[in-house]
């Protein structure tokens, strides 16, 4: 009889709240995080090139992490998420181009750092713009997104 007896177990509270973390959205969401925080340390120490940029993709990366990993249902999250991701992607790559070619004359490790790390946080939010358009499009077949842009 104990076999056929499916064992539920409560999960708890800090199970539950954790495990956003470790789900696949949840790296890639601290991985910008971390891409874009070694971006502005390494820009703020030297000139400042575009400093703005991994600045802003950093709050929005933070903002969107709690958001998600509260379990918060909001309708319109999905279409912000996706053009947070496809913004921050083009914004940071012209940036770190720019960058990278205004120092081109006399290298600033610093900045030549910050730059290369912001491609790379290019490239990981390029890819977060892809699984967030496969989400949405598996909501649409699914019926459950109600806002569709054309």
């Amino acid at each position: 009889m104990e076999g056929t007896k499916e064992n539920i177990q409560p999960v708890s509270a800090v199970e539950h709240k954790t495990k956003f973390i470790w789900s696949p959205k949840g790296i890639i969401l601290a991985l910008e995080i971390v891409l874009c925080l070694i971006a502005v340390i390494c820009k703020a120490v030297s000139s400042g090139c575009y400093l703005w940029s991994p600045i802003i993709e950093l709050v929005w990366a933070i903002i969107i992490f709690i958001v998600n990993g509260m379990d918060l249902q909001l309708q319109l999250l999905p279409w912000t998420d996706f053009f947070r991701a496809i913004t921050g992607s083009l914004v940071l790559f012209i940036t770190s181009l720019v960058c990278i070619n205004w120092v081109w004359a006399i290298p600033i490790p610093g900045e030549v750092a910050g730059s290369i790390f912001g491609l790379m946080a290019a490239a990981v939010l390029g890819y977060d713009t892809y699984s967030i358009i496969k989400h949405i499009k598996e909501l649409k077949e699914q019926g459950r997104a109600s806002v569709i842009f054309f």
